[in-house]
């Protein structure tokens, strides 16, 4: 089962310790999220909630979104400089 799938089972709104514990972050690092609007959010008088039909959208998009990033890989021409420095290297001693 999904993480998403998890929280939008949910039936009542999550609290900052709920979405913290699910996401395995700090208290403080989702209060930073929903601050600057990272994580979607509601504000309740002094209390910040979360639906769990939101979070799990949310989860989904962040899935897709970082499955799409690219991994940078060093270029065969480097990888053959620094081989070569190596085996001068090696030669010195």
């Amino acid at each position: 089962m999904l993480l998403a799938e998890i929280v939008e089972g949910k039936k009542e709104a999550l609290r900052v310790a709920d979405v913290a514990r699910i996401l395995d972050v700090s208290i403080k690092k989702i209060y930073r999220m929903a601050a600057k609007g990272e994580i979607p959010s509601l504000k309740i008088s002094s209390s910040i909630r979360f639906d769990p039909h939101d979070i799990a959208t949310w989860l989904r998009n962040q899935s897709t979104t970082n499955s799409m990033l690219a991994i940078s890989l060093p270029s065969r021409t480097n990888s053959v400089t620094s081989d070569n420095r190596y085996r001068n290297s090696t030669k010195r001693v």
